[in-house]
């Protein structure tokens, strides 16, 4: 089964850019019955009667949580804290389903970690009371913006610690095999894969490519997924350089079923 996130769309607020209920249209079209609700895709709920009518089914949401989550300063964190429960709860009406944060521990200062952690514990607070299962997202390796790479053994650990079974994790394929071998980072996230991000890159950047466009071995992958508990979609997350059409999106569909069939 497979599922698409709106992010394929980009931001609604951009200049030549669709709406989200027009984006719905094309997806539907194009063969698709599932969706994941992008970040770049705001008031939810005030939309909520024209998504469902568009017939697809959301399967995740992603939310907004960036590198403010692991600040020093409580006042940013606060602030951090209180876009993701607005957040929460714009969209807490396609509960239950995953809902994906960054792991944005990825400094070097002695208190990211505990920070993080404390950021984390009230989210997960709000997100288990509205029904989401709170999904931690693997980090892409970014040398040059970020201090230090946290590795998916480091982020499953801090995902295991909590104990909750409605506190798991999202795989992001695309971001994952850069600077690890990814059917290891499957099975270092063994029995907690909530989600996971599907997209292709040449090994040296995110490049948020569609699947076969780079060097991934999809089909080992969904090997190692369902092998390591995963029993979602194959949810699609890549970028292309214009909106969409219905044909791109079914032959890239079509391309990709063809891959884990």
């Amino acid at each position: 089964m497979l599922s698409i996130s709106t992010t394929v769309f980009g931001a609604e607020n951009i200049t030549g850019n669709i709406d989200l209920i027009s984006a719905l249209g094309i997806i539907k079209e194009s063969g698709f019955d599932t969706i994941e609700i992008s970040r770049h895709q705001k008031n939810i709920l005030a939309r909520e009667s024209k998504i469902r009518a568009s017939g697809l089914k959301v399967w995740s949401i992603h939310g907004l949580l960036g590198y403010d989550a692991a600040s020093d300063s409580a006042t940013k964190r606060q602030a951090a804290l209180d876009q993701e429960f607005k957040r929460m709860d714009d969209t807490a009406c396609f509960a239950p389903c995953p809902y994906v944060v960054h792991y944005t521990n990825r400094v070097n200062a002695p208190l990211a970690s505990k920070n993080y952690r404390k950021t984390i514990e009230k989210l997960y607070a709000r997100s288990s009371q509205l029904g989401f299962d709170l999904a931690v997202e693997t980090a892409p390796y970014k040398p040059q913006i970020d201090e230090r790479y946290p590795d998916s053994k480091e982020i499953s650990n801090f995902v295991r610690s909590f104990g909750m079974k409605d506190l798991n994790m999202t795989i992001d394929i695309n971001h994952s095999n850069i600077h690890e071998d990814i059917i290891e980072v499957c099975n270092n996230c063994n029995g907690i894969i909530a989600n996971v991000h599907i997209s292709d890159n040449h090994g040296e950047w995110e490049d948020h490519l569609p699947p076969g466009e780079g060097i991934i071995d999809f089909p080992a992958v969904h090997t190692a997924l369902i092998k390591n508990g995963y029993n979602g979609p194959f949810n699609l997350e890549f970028h292309l350089p214009e909106t969409p059409t219905v044909n791109q999106l079914k032959e890239i569909r079509i391309r990709v079923e063809k891959m884990i069939d």
